[in-house]
C-alpha cells in the first residue's frame, strides 16, 4: 500500500530516499515539493533521482494541485514525499485530502474549453478513426510516434496512457514543433509549420467521468478521446491568409477564429 511521508527537513530530490534501507526510488516514488522560487509550476529538477512536481505555493493556496497530484499518484501506486512550507501543517493538509473528491465535478474555475494539438498527418489518421488515441494505444496498433515528454526528467511510464489537454494559451504548439525538430524546443517565437488544432469541450469531458487531473496537466483523457460528442472544432493555418508562422501566432490566430464562433 502507498504511503505520503514529510520530507526531512533540508532534504532534496537530488539525495537519496530518506525512507528506503538502501535509499533506492525505483518507480514507486514521487515527490512533491513546495517552491517560493518557482514561476508557477515545473516537473523540471536538474539532477533529481525521482519523478518531482515543484509548484509556488501562492498559486496553489487551495491545495488543488497537491491534492490532484497526491490522488493521481496514490492511485498509481506511487508513495509520494512531500515537501511543504515550515509553516504548514502536515496533518491538516493530509485530513484535508482525505475528504477531498477530484471526480467528475466541474469546477467553478475550470476552462470551458481545452485543445489538443497534433500534426497534419496524425490529424489525417484521427478523422478516419473518429477518435485521438494516447501514445500507448497507437503503439498497440503499430504506429510509433516521437514522445516529446520528459522522460528524463523521470516522467512515469502511465503518462503515456493518456490523451494530454491544455488550456488555449498554452503550450501545445512547442509540442508540434518539438515533433518536426526531434528534440524539445521551447521557443514560442521560432518558425514553424503549425499542425491541427482540436478544441473540445472540457465540461462535457469532466462531467462524463473521463476527465483526468494528475497535477501537473490540466485535464488528460485515458486511452482514447471520441471527436463525435466533445470536439467542437478544428483549426489548421490553411484558411489564413499567411505563410510564415510561429507556435505564438498560429496559438493566438486560431484561438481568436476558435472563440469568435462561440
Amino acid at each position: 500500500m502507498c504511503e505520503i511521508y514529510k520530507a526531512p527537513i533540508g532534504w532534496n530530490p537530488t539525495e537519496l530516499n530518506p525512507f528506503t534501507t538502501i535509499g533506492d526510488y525505483g518507480k514507486d516514488w514521487s515527490v512533491f515539493i513546495y517552491d517560493e522560487e518557482m514561476g508557477h509550476y515545473s516537473n523540471i529538477y536538474e539532477g533529481t533521482m525521482v519523478y518531482v512536481l515543484r509548484v509556488n505555493p501562492e498559486t496553489d493556496y487551495k491545495y488543488e494541485r497537491l491534492f490532484d497530484y497526491l490522488t493521481y499518484e496514490t492511485k498509481h501506486g506511487r508513495n509520494v514525499i512531500l515537501s511543504l512550507q515550515e509553516h504548514i501543517d502536515y496533518d491538516e493538509v493530509l485530513a484535508l485530502f482525505f475528504s477531498f473528491f477530484s471526480d467528475n465535478q466541474f469546477r467553478q474555475w475550470d476552462e470551458k474549453y481545452l485543445v489538443h494539438s497534433t500534426t497534419k498527418e496524425s490529424w489525417d489518421s484521427i478523422k478516419k478513426s473518429g477518435i485521438v488515441l494516447s501514445p500507448n494505444e497507437l503503439k498497440k496498433q503499430g504506429i510509433n510516434i516521437l514522445e516529446i515528454g520528459l522522460k528524463a526528467m523521470l516522467e512515469p511510464d502511465d503518462y503515456s496512457d493518456y490523451v494530454m489537454l491544455d488550456v488555449l494559451a498554452g503550450c501545445g504548439e512547442l509540442v508540434v514543433n518539438s515533433r518536426q525538430l526531434g528534440y524539445v524546443c521551447t521557443n514560442p517565437d521560432i518558425e514553424y509549420i503549425p499542425g491541427v488544432r482540436l478544441y473540445f469541450n472540457a465540461e462535457a469531458i469532466i462531467k462524463d467521468g473521463l476527465g483526468t487531473r494528475d497535477g501537473l496537466h490540466i485535464l488528460k483523457v485515458k486511452d482514447k478521446l471520441p471527436l463525435d460528442k466533445y470536439l467542437l472544432e478544428w483549426v489548421s493555418a490553411e484558411p489564413f491568409q499567411k505563410k510564415d508562422w510561429t507556435p505564438s501566432t498560429f496559438t493566438s490566430t486560431a484561438n481568436k477564429y476558435f472563440l469568435e464562433g462561440r
